[in-house]
C-alpha cells in the first residue's frame, strides 16, 4: 500500500507529492535565514536558560548538528545551514552516543524526549523504527530520523534571545561593580544593626546565579539611599562641579615622561584642545585615577587598551555609546578617562551619568 503526503517544496509555487509519509524531507522544511552551526550552537548555549535547556541537552544538540551536511565537498570548509540542507539526522543511536561524549542509549532517548517537549526537534520514525535516507535520482531528498526543522525555524528567535541575555549580563556586571563600590563606602559608616546585617548579605545575593536584574537595581537604589545623606553632610572632594583650579602653565607640564616613572600614564594621548583647558593637572600616574584603577588595576600600554577601558566604563555607567563617541571626538582619550573617573566616584549622587557627561562637554574649563 502506497502512502503519500502532499506539501510544498521550498521556493515552489505548486504542491508536489512526497514518496513516503512521515519522513523528514527537504521539500517540507521551513524557510529560515542561513546560519552556521557554530553561530547557532553559541546562541542556543547563551539562551539555554530561557529555552529551558541544561548543559547535557546542549551536548546532544551539538552531536545532532554535527551530522548535518554542511561541508563543501571540494574544500571541506564549513558552509551555513540553509533551507536546502537536509535537516533530518539519520545517524544511529550508537553513533550519536559516541559524539555526545559517551552518553548511554537510555540517556540519549531521555534527551530526545526533553528536546521534543521543548519544541526543538521532531522524531520521524519509520515503520520498523530504523533511521535511513530516502534518495531520488541519486541524491538524498529526505530521511527518517531526528528532524531539526523546529530548531532551525526558531533560529532567529534564539539569536535575538541570546543577544538580549548578553545585554542583560553586561548591565548586571556594571550594576554589580557600582554596588561593590558603594559597599566599600558603607563599611566606614555608622549604621544600625539591622542595616549592617542586611549589608553583610548583599555580597551573597550578588553571587547567586538566580538573582534577577530587578533585584540588583533595587539593591543599588537602597545603597544609594544609605550613602546620599552622608555625602550631603560631609565635606566632598573636588570633582567636576567644584571650582576649577587655575590653568597651569603649559611649560610646567612635561611633554615626555622619564623611564624611571613607570606608573605615568604614558600611552594616554591628550587632545590638541586640552592645552587650553584645565584638564586633570593633578593626574600624573594611572593610580591617580582612583576609581578607574580600582576596576582596571593594570595600566593600559596602548591607545587601543585605553579605548577598550573607556567603552567598558561607558557600559558600566550606562552611558550612551554616541555620547562616548562624541566625547572622544571633542575632548580626547585622556580627558574622557578623567571625567569618567570623576563620574564613577560620584555615581551614587548622579541621576543620569549620560546627561552629566554630555553637559561637561560644554564647560569652558574643567
Amino acid at each position: 500500500m502506497n502512502h503519500t503526503s502532499t506539501t510544498v517544496r521550498v521556493g515552489a509555487t505548486q504542491p508536489c507529492a512526497l514518496p513516503f509519509a512521515g519522513m523528514g524531507a527537504i521539500a517540507a522544511q521551513p524557510f529560515f535565514k542561513p546560519i552556521t552551526r557554530r553561530a547557532l550552537l553559541a546562541a542556543v548555549n547563551t539562551a539555554a536558560k530561557g529555552l529551558g535547556l541544561r548543559s547535557s541537552n546542549l551536548v546532544v544538540l551539538d552531536a545532532l548538528l554535527s551530522f548535518l551536511a554542511c561541508r563543501d565537498p571540494q574544500t571541506q570548509s564549513e558552509r551555513p545551514i540553509t533551507p536546502l540542507t537536509l535537516l533530518t539526522v539519520y545517524a544511529s543511536n550508537d553513533r550519536l552516543c559516541q559524539r555526545a561524549k559517551g552518553l548511554t542509549d537510555r540517556q540519549l532517548r531521555r534527551h530526545f524526549d526533553k528536546l521534543e517537549s521543548l519544541g526543538l526537534i521532531t522524531r520521524r520514525d519509520s515503520n520498523n523504527g530504523k533511521r535511513f535516507p530516502i534518495k531520488e535520482g541519486g541524491r538524498v531528498i529526505g530521511a527518517y530520523g531526528i528532524d531539526l526543522s523546529p530548531l532551525l525555524s526558531r533560529a532567529e528567535e534564539i539569536v535575538n534571545l541570546a543577544q538580549k541575555h548578553e545585554a542583560e549580563q553586561q548591565e548586571l556586571r556594571g550594576l554589580k561593580a557600582r554596588i561593590g563600590k558603594l559597599i566599600s563606602v558603607c563599611v566606614d559608616l555608622s549604621l544600625p544593626a539591622h542595616v549592617t546585617e542586611r549589608l553583610a548579605g548583599v555580597r551573597n545575593i550578588l553571587r547567586r546565579a538566580t538573582t534577577s536584574i530587578t533585584e540588583i537595581r533595587s539593591l543599588l537604589h537602597w545603597l544609594q539611599g544609605l550613602v546620599a545623606p552622608v555625602n550631603q553632610t560631609q565635606e566632598r572632594p573636588a570633582t567636576i562641579e567644584s571650582t576649577p583650579e587655575p590653568t597651569p602653565c603649559p611649560r610646567s607640564i612635561p611633554n615626555k615622561t622619564t623611564a624611571t616613572d613607570g606608573q605615568n600614564v604614558r600611552h594616554i594621548e591628550r587632545h590638541k584642545s586640552e592645552s587650553q583647558k584645565n584638564v586633570s593637572s593633578e593626574i600624573k600616574r594611572w593610580s591617580d585615577l582612583k576609581s578607574i584603577s580600582a576596576f582596571f588595576p593594570n595600566e593600559p600600554q596602548t591607545q587601543e587598551a585605553c579605548l577598550s577601558i573607556i567603552w567598558s566604563l561607558g557600559q558600566m555607567l550606562r552611558i550612551n555609546e554616541k555620547t562616548v563617541a562624541d566625547g572622544l571626538a571633542k575632548i580626547g582619550i585622556f580627558s574622557m578617562l578623567v571625567r569618567l573617573n570623576a563620574i564613577s566616584e560620584k555615581s551614587a549622587e548622579i541621576v543620569s551619568a549620560d546627561r552629566y557627561l554630555r553637559s561637561s562637554f560644554q564647560a569652558s574649563s574643567w
